[in-house]
Protein backbone atom coordinates (compact mmCIF):
# COMPACT_ATOMS: atom_id res chain seq x y z
CA UNK A 1 0.00 0.00 0.00
CA UNK A 2 1.04 3.25 -0.53
CA UNK A 3 1.79 5.49 2.49
CA UNK A 4 1.77 8.83 1.23
CA UNK A 5 -0.22 11.93 1.50
CA UNK A 6 -1.07 14.35 -1.25
CA UNK A 7 -1.21 17.73 -1.04
CA UNK A 8 -4.85 18.93 -2.65
CA UNK A 9 -6.52 22.50 -2.84
CA UNK A 10 -9.89 20.75 -2.64
CA UNK A 11 -12.78 23.05 -3.14
CA UNK A 12 -15.33 23.05 -0.68
CA UNK A 13 -19.01 23.81 -0.10
CA UNK A 14 -19.71 25.41 3.25
CA UNK A 15 -22.98 25.51 5.07
CA UNK A 16 -24.09 29.02 3.80
CA UNK A 17 -23.33 27.49 -0.23
CA UNK A 18 -20.37 29.74 -1.03
CA UNK A 19 -17.60 28.21 -2.27
CA UNK A 20 -14.03 28.41 -1.00
CA UNK A 21 -10.53 26.65 -1.71
CA UNK A 22 -8.36 25.48 1.06
CA UNK A 23 -5.20 23.21 1.41
CA UNK A 24 -5.80 20.03 3.23
CA UNK A 25 -3.39 17.18 3.68
CA UNK A 26 -5.21 13.62 3.15
CA UNK A 27 -4.02 10.28 3.50
CA UNK A 28 -5.95 8.70 0.32
CA UNK A 29 -5.82 5.24 1.01
CA UNK A 30 -8.33 6.35 3.94
CA UNK A 31 -12.32 6.21 2.32
CA UNK A 32 -13.60 8.89 4.40
CA UNK A 33 -10.87 10.95 2.66
CA UNK A 34 -11.15 9.53 -0.85
CA UNK A 35 -14.42 10.36 -0.22
CA UNK A 36 -13.92 14.09 0.86
CA UNK A 37 -12.03 14.37 -2.78
CA UNK A 38 -14.54 12.82 -5.07
CA UNK A 39 -17.26 14.99 -3.28
CA UNK A 40 -14.79 18.12 -4.23
CA UNK A 41 -14.66 17.00 -7.56
CA UNK A 42 -18.64 17.85 -8.20
CA UNK A 43 -18.17 21.48 -7.49
CA UNK A 44 -14.99 21.00 -10.41
CA UNK A 45 -17.51 19.28 -12.71
CA UNK A 46 -20.11 21.84 -12.49
CA UNK A 47 -18.28 25.01 -12.14
CA UNK A 48 -16.08 23.28 -15.11
CA UNK A 49 -12.95 24.27 -13.50
CA UNK A 50 -9.28 22.32 -13.26
CA UNK A 51 -8.78 20.43 -10.02
CA UNK A 52 -5.81 20.23 -8.19
CA UNK A 53 -2.69 17.88 -9.58
CA UNK A 54 -2.96 14.47 -8.89
CA UNK A 55 0.88 13.12 -10.28
CA UNK A 56 1.69 9.79 -11.41
CA UNK A 57 3.60 8.71 -8.14
CA UNK A 58 0.58 10.58 -5.91
CA UNK A 59 -1.77 7.23 -5.64
CA UNK A 60 -1.85 3.85 -6.40
CA UNK A 61 -4.35 2.39 -9.64
CA UNK A 62 -6.36 0.48 -7.03
CA UNK A 63 -6.75 3.88 -4.92
CA UNK A 64 -7.62 6.25 -8.01
CA UNK A 65 -10.42 3.95 -8.82
CA UNK A 66 -11.57 4.00 -5.78
CA UNK A 67 -11.70 7.44 -5.42
CA UNK A 68 -13.19 7.54 -9.16
CA UNK A 69 -16.20 4.85 -7.71
CA UNK A 70 -16.92 7.78 -4.80
CA UNK A 71 -17.10 10.29 -7.63
CA UNK A 72 -19.26 8.27 -9.82
CA UNK A 73 -21.87 7.52 -7.05
CA UNK A 74 -21.98 11.69 -6.86
CA UNK A 75 -22.22 12.16 -10.40
CA UNK A 76 -25.30 9.59 -10.32
CA UNK A 77 -27.28 12.08 -8.45
CA UNK A 78 -27.16 14.46 -10.96
CA UNK A 79 -26.57 12.99 -14.30
CA UNK A 80 -28.72 9.93 -13.81
CA UNK A 81 -27.96 5.78 -13.95
CA UNK A 82 -24.79 4.56 -15.41
CA UNK A 83 -25.32 3.77 -19.30
CA UNK A 84 -22.11 3.04 -20.18
CA UNK A 85 -18.60 2.67 -20.35
CA UNK A 86 -15.49 4.07 -22.18
CA UNK A 87 -11.57 2.85 -22.19
CA UNK A 88 -8.96 5.02 -22.68
CA UNK A 89 -6.44 4.81 -25.76
CA UNK A 90 -4.07 1.61 -25.80
CA UNK A 91 -2.27 0.05 -28.27
CA UNK A 92 -2.56 -4.25 -29.10
CA UNK A 93 -0.56 -6.09 -26.65
CA UNK A 94 0.25 -2.92 -24.68
CA UNK A 95 -0.42 -4.95 -21.22
CA UNK A 96 0.30 -8.46 -22.71
CA UNK A 97 3.47 -8.64 -20.79
CA UNK A 98 1.95 -6.51 -16.99
CA UNK A 99 1.78 -3.36 -15.83
CA UNK A 100 2.95 -0.46 -18.05
CA UNK A 101 3.49 2.64 -16.05
CA UNK A 102 1.63 1.45 -12.87
CA UNK A 103 -1.44 0.48 -14.69
CA UNK A 104 -2.64 -3.09 -14.75
CA UNK A 105 -5.01 -2.33 -17.76
CA UNK A 106 -6.29 0.56 -19.89
CA UNK A 107 -8.31 3.16 -18.07
CA UNK A 108 -11.84 3.12 -18.05
CA UNK A 109 -15.03 5.43 -16.78
CA UNK A 110 -18.50 5.36 -16.64
CA UNK A 111 -21.12 7.30 -18.83
CA UNK A 112 -24.25 8.14 -17.61
CA UNK A 113 -27.53 8.74 -18.94
CA UNK A 114 -28.25 12.74 -18.92
CA UNK A 115 -24.99 13.12 -20.45
CA UNK A 116 -25.63 10.98 -23.54
CA UNK A 117 -27.88 13.09 -26.25
CA UNK A 118 -29.00 11.93 -29.63
CA UNK A 119 -27.92 13.14 -32.90
CA UNK A 120 -28.33 16.70 -33.72
CA UNK A 121 -27.90 17.74 -30.07
CA UNK A 122 -26.70 21.11 -29.13
CA UNK A 123 -23.76 21.85 -26.85
CA UNK A 124 -22.80 24.92 -25.81
CA UNK A 125 -18.99 26.35 -26.91
CA UNK A 126 -19.04 27.16 -22.96
CA UNK A 127 -19.93 23.52 -21.73
CA UNK A 128 -16.87 22.94 -20.31
CA UNK A 129 -13.06 23.60 -18.71
CA UNK A 130 -11.59 22.04 -21.99
CA UNK A 131 -13.90 19.97 -24.35
CA UNK A 132 -13.62 18.91 -27.64
CA UNK A 133 -15.20 17.08 -30.86
CA UNK A 134 -14.03 13.40 -31.07
CA UNK A 135 -14.77 11.18 -33.70
CA UNK A 136 -15.37 8.00 -31.68
CA UNK A 137 -17.21 5.04 -31.83
CA UNK A 138 -19.51 2.24 -29.91
CA UNK A 139 -20.48 -0.50 -29.17
CA UNK A 140 -24.18 -1.94 -27.61
CA UNK A 141 -24.44 -4.46 -25.48
CA UNK A 142 -27.27 -6.93 -26.35
CA UNK A 143 -26.64 -9.96 -23.42
CA UNK A 144 -24.89 -10.54 -20.40
CA UNK A 145 -23.59 -13.39 -21.91
CA UNK A 146 -20.59 -11.02 -22.91
CA UNK A 147 -19.25 -11.19 -19.36
CA UNK A 148 -18.55 -14.90 -20.44
CA UNK A 149 -17.87 -14.84 -23.73
CA UNK A 150 -14.38 -16.13 -25.38
CA UNK A 151 -14.27 -16.08 -28.67
CA UNK A 152 -14.41 -12.92 -31.14
CA UNK A 153 -17.36 -13.85 -32.46
CA UNK A 154 -18.51 -15.00 -29.25
CA UNK A 155 -18.66 -11.28 -28.08
CA UNK A 156 -20.31 -10.48 -31.39
CA UNK A 157 -23.05 -12.31 -30.62
CA UNK A 158 -23.90 -10.62 -27.18
CA UNK A 159 -23.97 -7.01 -29.01
CA UNK A 160 -26.88 -5.61 -30.57
CA UNK A 161 -24.34 -3.71 -32.67
CA UNK A 162 -22.65 -0.33 -33.26
CA UNK A 163 -23.47 2.99 -32.88
CA UNK A 164 -22.04 6.12 -34.84
CA UNK A 165 -20.70 8.35 -31.86
CA UNK A 166 -19.14 11.79 -31.04
CA UNK A 167 -17.59 12.03 -27.51
CA UNK A 168 -16.99 15.65 -26.21
CA UNK A 169 -15.39 15.45 -22.92
CA UNK A 170 -14.39 17.83 -20.51
CA UNK A 171 -10.32 17.71 -19.57
CA UNK A 172 -10.67 18.60 -15.68
CA UNK A 173 -6.97 17.89 -15.05
CA UNK A 174 -4.57 20.93 -14.87
CA UNK A 175 -2.43 22.07 -18.06
CA UNK A 176 1.00 20.36 -17.91
CA UNK A 177 0.15 18.44 -14.47
CA UNK A 178 -2.43 15.55 -15.91
CA UNK A 179 -1.68 11.44 -15.36
CA UNK A 180 -3.43 8.19 -15.64
CA UNK A 181 -4.19 8.03 -11.83
CA UNK A 182 -5.23 11.60 -12.34
CA UNK A 183 -7.71 10.57 -15.18
CA UNK A 184 -8.98 7.75 -13.36
CA UNK A 185 -9.72 9.44 -10.18
CA UNK A 186 -11.31 12.37 -12.15
CA UNK A 187 -13.60 9.26 -14.09
CA UNK A 188 -11.53 9.86 -17.49
CA UNK A 189 -13.10 13.29 -18.40
CA UNK A 190 -16.60 11.98 -19.32
CA UNK A 191 -18.93 14.69 -19.83
CA UNK A 192 -20.94 14.63 -23.40
CA UNK A 193 -21.72 12.14 -25.56
CA UNK A 194 -23.51 12.40 -28.64
CA UNK A 195 -25.08 8.82 -30.62
CA UNK A 196 -26.24 8.39 -34.09
CA UNK A 197 -28.67 5.33 -34.80
CA UNK A 198 -28.17 1.57 -33.96
CA UNK A 199 -26.10 -0.49 -36.87
CA UNK A 200 -27.51 -3.81 -36.27
CA UNK A 201 -24.92 -6.47 -36.40
CA UNK A 202 -24.45 -10.03 -36.65
CA UNK A 203 -21.85 -12.47 -35.08
CA UNK A 204 -20.28 -13.32 -38.83
CA UNK A 205 -16.53 -13.38 -40.22
CA UNK A 206 -17.75 -10.74 -42.96
CA UNK A 207 -18.66 -8.85 -39.94
CA UNK A 208 -15.38 -8.65 -38.17
CA UNK A 209 -13.92 -7.76 -41.78
CA UNK A 210 -16.11 -4.57 -41.78
CA UNK A 211 -15.80 -3.91 -38.40
CA UNK A 212 -11.91 -3.83 -39.06
CA UNK A 213 -11.84 -2.34 -42.56
CA UNK A 214 -14.44 0.79 -42.08
CA UNK A 215 -13.09 4.67 -42.74
CA UNK A 216 -14.60 7.85 -41.04
CA UNK A 217 -14.65 11.27 -42.12
CA UNK A 218 -15.22 14.74 -40.24
CA UNK A 219 -17.26 17.55 -41.54
CA UNK A 220 -19.02 21.27 -40.91
CA UNK A 221 -21.94 22.38 -42.17
CA UNK A 222 -20.38 23.84 -45.20
CA UNK A 223 -19.14 20.43 -46.14
CA UNK A 224 -15.43 21.24 -45.42
CA UNK A 225 -13.36 17.98 -44.57
CA UNK A 226 -11.64 18.49 -41.19
CA UNK A 227 -10.18 14.67 -40.67
CA UNK A 228 -10.50 11.71 -41.90
CA UNK A 229 -8.81 8.16 -41.62
CA UNK A 230 -9.89 4.22 -41.38
CA UNK A 231 -10.27 2.40 -38.17
CA UNK A 232 -7.69 0.07 -39.06
CA UNK A 233 -5.36 2.96 -38.00
CA UNK A 234 -6.84 3.27 -34.79
CA UNK A 235 -7.91 0.01 -33.01
CA UNK A 236 -9.91 -3.50 -33.81
CA UNK A 237 -13.15 -2.47 -31.82
CA UNK A 238 -13.71 -6.19 -30.72
CA UNK A 239 -10.29 -6.23 -29.21
CA UNK A 240 -11.36 -3.12 -27.65
CA UNK A 241 -14.63 -4.50 -26.32
CA UNK A 242 -12.47 -7.03 -24.70
CA UNK A 243 -10.54 -5.46 -22.67
CA UNK A 244 -12.88 -2.98 -22.09
CA UNK A 245 -15.70 -6.10 -20.21
CA UNK A 246 -12.09 -7.31 -18.76
CA UNK A 247 -11.11 -4.24 -16.95
CA UNK A 248 -14.58 -3.41 -15.86
CA UNK A 249 -15.10 -7.14 -14.42
CA UNK A 250 -11.83 -6.37 -12.32
CA UNK A 251 -13.59 -3.07 -10.58
CA UNK A 252 -17.11 -5.14 -9.73
CA UNK A 253 -19.41 -3.89 -13.00
CA UNK A 254 -20.48 -6.83 -15.18
CA UNK A 255 -21.52 -5.23 -18.28
CA UNK A 256 -25.51 -5.10 -18.59
CA UNK A 257 -28.02 -4.61 -21.61
CA UNK A 258 -28.20 -1.76 -23.29
CA UNK A 259 -24.98 -0.79 -22.17
CA UNK A 260 -22.82 1.73 -24.34
CA UNK A 261 -19.25 1.39 -24.99
CA UNK A 262 -17.00 3.87 -25.81
CA UNK A 263 -14.49 2.52 -27.55
CA UNK A 264 -11.95 5.25 -28.19
CA UNK A 265 -10.91 8.15 -30.25
CA UNK A 266 -10.85 7.06 -34.38
CA UNK A 267 -8.07 9.72 -35.54
CA UNK A 268 -9.88 13.18 -35.29
CA UNK A 269 -9.92 15.67 -32.21
CA UNK A 270 -11.08 19.35 -32.72
CA UNK A 271 -11.29 21.33 -29.72
CA UNK A 272 -14.20 23.79 -29.55
CA UNK A 273 -11.43 27.07 -28.71
CA UNK A 274 -7.98 27.68 -28.84
CA UNK A 275 -6.19 26.23 -25.74
CA UNK A 276 -3.07 25.13 -24.55
CA UNK A 277 -3.56 22.06 -23.79
CA UNK A 278 -3.46 20.60 -27.76
CA UNK A 279 -0.88 21.77 -30.23
CA UNK A 280 -3.14 23.52 -32.57
CA UNK A 281 -1.01 22.28 -35.71
CA UNK A 282 -2.27 18.59 -35.19
CA UNK A 283 -5.31 19.11 -33.53
CA UNK A 284 -6.95 22.83 -35.10
CA UNK A 285 -9.85 24.34 -33.48
CA UNK A 286 -12.90 23.22 -34.68
CA UNK A 287 -14.48 24.98 -38.29
CA UNK A 288 -18.29 25.49 -38.13
CA UNK A 289 -21.00 25.31 -35.98
CA UNK A 290 -22.10 21.76 -36.82
CA UNK A 291 -19.32 18.77 -36.36
CA UNK A 292 -20.83 15.36 -38.41
CA UNK A 293 -18.77 12.03 -38.35
CA UNK A 294 -19.38 10.16 -40.96
CA UNK A 295 -19.03 6.07 -40.94
CA UNK A 296 -18.12 4.69 -44.29
CA UNK A 297 -17.93 1.11 -45.43
CA UNK A 298 -19.18 -0.09 -41.91
CA UNK A 299 -23.03 -0.50 -42.18
CA UNK A 300 -24.18 -2.60 -45.27
CA UNK A 301 -27.14 0.13 -45.67
CA UNK A 302 -24.81 2.67 -46.35
CA UNK A 303 -22.91 5.72 -44.99
CA UNK A 304 -23.56 6.21 -41.00
CA UNK A 305 -23.90 9.56 -39.66
CA UNK A 306 -23.73 11.43 -36.06
CA UNK A 307 -24.29 15.14 -35.79
CA UNK A 308 -23.77 17.77 -32.72
CA UNK A 309 -24.38 21.21 -33.15
CA UNK A 310 -22.23 23.66 -30.98
CA UNK A 311 -24.03 26.54 -30.11
CA UNK A 312 -22.01 29.87 -30.07
CA UNK A 313 -24.11 32.79 -28.50
CA UNK A 314 -21.51 34.21 -26.54
CA UNK A 315 -18.65 33.93 -29.06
Amino acid sequence: MINKTLSLFLVVVSVNFSVVSHAQKLDLNIEVNQKILAESFIVNFNEAIPISPIRAGDISEKVAYQIADLYVAELIKQEGKVAGYKVGTFAKGEYDNGPVNGLAGPVTAVMFSKSIHNSGAHISVDCCNMSFVEADFAAEVKSDAINNAETDLEILAALSGFRPFIEMPDILQPLGSDSNVGGIATNYDVRNAIIGDLIKSRATPEWIKRLNNFSFQMTNEKDELLAEGSIKDAYEPIYRVRHLRDQLLKRGRPLQEGDLLSLGNMGAIRPLKPNLYFDATIRPVFRGNIATVSYIGLDPKGTAKVSVVIDRLSD
